[in-house]
């Protein structure tokens, strides 16, 4: 009896250390996804980067001075520029000034000689006349004709004025042929002294429209190369942004491996302690195995630890997969969904949000909706205290402290850690249960 007694317990403490080694493997051998390390750049690649943005950064500063600086020129030049362009039309005007001066003198000119023309004509028509009135030619025709004494020395009188006259209008031509001789000559000279200057402010407004376009050219081509440089710089800023980026993922990824791997350790050393636990309490007499849990379910619930340790494996299976809003259920991770002003765009991210994460984990066991403050009350009727933790247990958080308020939900694993699905633009990680967030609301055993 007690040999049969004794192989019973025996029996039964060789298979409750097998059910605990089967879930102590389960908790520290899953099947985690994106284990791959990402890409970690050399230090002397980022350094070789670093190097290259310095470099052309200090090329762009010296090319950025020197284009300010034929700028500066490019101004002066275009000051020169319009300082010509002003003399030139200064000589123009001065030119068409002179030359007017010297059309007008040669119309005066041109007009004196024609009264001087017109005078000589008249003179000479009178003489004709004069002569022609009288039959006697000669000194003395003028007693023969006349009348009497009077009208010949009225006639005398007038010839004689009338020649004086002549000879007025000659004299007033002469001079004023000599006058305007000299300013014909002057306006002449004048004439040709601003056509000189004016051919001069030509060259000069040439000179410096050369100049001006010169400086344009060398400031335009120095551009080119300082946008050429600008854009080696951003191609290098980006080079190195990627380097540091990629850095900075893999830093990341290697303290998560790490603290995953803690967070294994600890599972494995739990179970061997349970495990070990158990073999003790049972090398004298055979104990239920719901004595594995310091607080057991209330009686008639289907709860057990190696449905709990099956639903954490499930879980730690998806380690590293991207947090989707929405996403995941019961067949495992699904594209989630965006909403209005989603930075993260979740409807293009395949993976998990926190209750689809734990409706996945209890999925052979339990349906529960996607709904975290919902699944408190679905998946079970025991509500153990932090204390009395059990792998698989769900765990809660709220903002307001009502079930109502229930915003988040976690599964725990063991030592005092969870495996969740925090929010976009994150992964499915392990953390302490106390890190998630302060509003702790309470825990659920499934199947209770």
């Amino acid at each position: 009896m007690n040999v049969c007694r004794s192989r019973r317990v025996a029996g039964r403490a060789a298979a409750l250390a097998a059910v605990v080694a089967v879930a102590a493997g389960l908790l520290v051998a899953p099947q985690v996804a994106g284990a791959d390390p990402p890409t970690n750049p050399s230090d002397g690649q980022i350094n070789s980067a670093q190097a290259r943005k310095t470099a052309l950064a200090d090329k762009v500063g010296q090319l950025s001075a020197q284009v300010a600086d034929l700028q500066n020129q490019v101004q002066q030049r275009e000051a020169e520029a319009e300082l010509a362009e002003q003399k030139l039309a200064d000589a123009l005007q001065k030119l068409a000034d002179a030359q007017a001066a010297a059309a007008a003198a040669r119309a005066q000119l041109t007009q004196a000689q024609k009264d001087v023309d017109k005078a000589t004509q008249s003179f000479s028509d009178f003489v004709r006349v004069t002569y022609m009135s009288s039959p006697i030619t000669g000194p003395a025709s003028g007693l023969l004709t006349a009348q009497d004494p009077d009208a010949l020395l009225s006639r005398n009188d007038y010839m004689q004025y009338s020649a004086q006259h002549k000879l007025d209008v000659i004299g007033a031509l002469n001079k004023a042929k000599v006058e305007q001789s000299n300013a014909d000559a002057a306006a002449r000279a004048a004439e040709q002294r601003q056509a000189t200057a004016k051919d001069n402010a030509a060259k000069a407004k040439t000179a410096a429209d050369a100049a001006l376009k010169a400086a344009e050219t060398e400031r335009d081509q120095l551009n080119a190369t300082l946008d050429s440089t600008q854009s080696a710089l951003n191609a290098a800023k980006l080079e190195l942004a990627t380097l540091n980026n990629q850095r900075t993922k893999y830093l990341a990824w290697k303290k998560e491996q790490e603290r995953i791997a803690a967070a294994k350790a600890a599972a494995e050393a739990a179970a061997r302690a349970r495990a070990a636990a158990a073999a003790a309490a049972n090398s004298s007499s055979w104990h239920p195995v719901s004595s594995l849990s310091p607080a057991p379910p209330p009686s008639g619930g289907s709860w057990s630890p190696m449905a709990g340790h099956v639903a954490v494996d499930r879980a730690m299976r998806y380690l590293g997969i991207p947090y989707a809003f929405a996403g995941g259920g019961y067949s495992g991770p699904s594209y989630g969904v965006c909403e209005s002003g989603d930075a993260f765009n979740d409807c293009n991210v395949y993976g998990f949000d926190c209750s689809g994460l734990a409706m996945y984990a209890w999925a052979p066991y339990i349906h529960m909706d996607h709904y975290a403050a919902t699944q408190y009350g679905q998946a079970g009727s025991y509500h153990p205290d932090t204390s009395n933790l059990m792998p698989g247990d769900l765990v809660f958080w709220s903002s307001d402290g009502t079930q109502a308020g229930i915003h988040h939900v976690a599964i725990y694993i063991g030592n005092g850690n969870v495996i969740q699905a925090p929010q976009s633009g994150d992964i499915v990680r392990v953390t302490p249960l106390f890190e998630v967030d302060s509003g702790y609301y309470g825990a659920t055993r499934p199947l209770t």
